[in-house]
């Protein structure tokens, strides 16, 4: 969702895997973020890269900071798919201004993400980053948690150059401390995947 720091961290992955060598490539979309909309940012690295775009099916890692947007991404996920979803609702204000529209409920966004792929792991990022220091950096707490997870095949200290140059100097710290809280978070989900 617009606001969470979906094109921040897709820098930040785009960068660290820049500085472990691979070929990347980028793209986004960002239509309607200032007024709540969805934000998808996609990434793609390795050897020889052509596109940015993932093809359907075709995701390594689906991260999702909202879990109703996880939902949306299942088209680009596959049996191997991990995904790493916040549990942290955002309700669209949609939902508030026409009752014939229903939020789903959590289990029943578990049940359908789990009809598609086992390693679905859950994540309360929105918690992590306030006791980091700041909310706003859950999206540093779910790229901590892929990588101490052992899912994301880049290097610690090359991810974390690229948090520490991708984020403001006034939060450098918070950053870093959510860098470590998702790091040991990660590394505690690691045999469910």
């Amino acid at each position: 969702m617009g606001g969470q720091g979906v094109i921040r961290a897709t820098q930040i992955l785009a960068d660290a895997a820049l500085l472990d060598k691979h070929s990347v490539r980028t793209a986004e979309t960002h239509g309607m973020a200032q007024r709540g909309g969805s934000v998808t940012g996609y990434l793609r690295f390795g050897s020889e890269v052509m596109g940015p775009l993932i093809p359907k099916g075709g995701a390594n890692i689906i991260m999702s900071f909202e879990p109703s947007e996880a939902i949306r991404a299942i088209p680009y996920a596959n049996a191997d798919t991990i995904m790493f979803v916040n549990i942290k609702p955002i309700i669209p204000l949609s939902v508030y201004q026409n009752k014939k529209i229903v939020y789903p409920s959590f289990e029943e966004m578990q049940t359908n993400l789990k009809k598609v792929t086992q390693k679905v792991l859950f994540i309360d990022a929105a918690e992590l980053a306030i006791k980091a220091g700041s909310i706003k950096a859950a999206n540093v707490i779910m790229l901590g948690v892929m990588l101490g997870s052992g899912a994301l095949p880049l290097s610690r200290e090359n991810l974390e150059k690229a948090i520490m140059d991708g984020v403001p100097a006034k939060a450098l710290d918070i950053n870093k401390k959510a860098f470590d809280l998702g790091i040991a978070k990660g590394e505690e989900l690691k045999e469910k995947i």
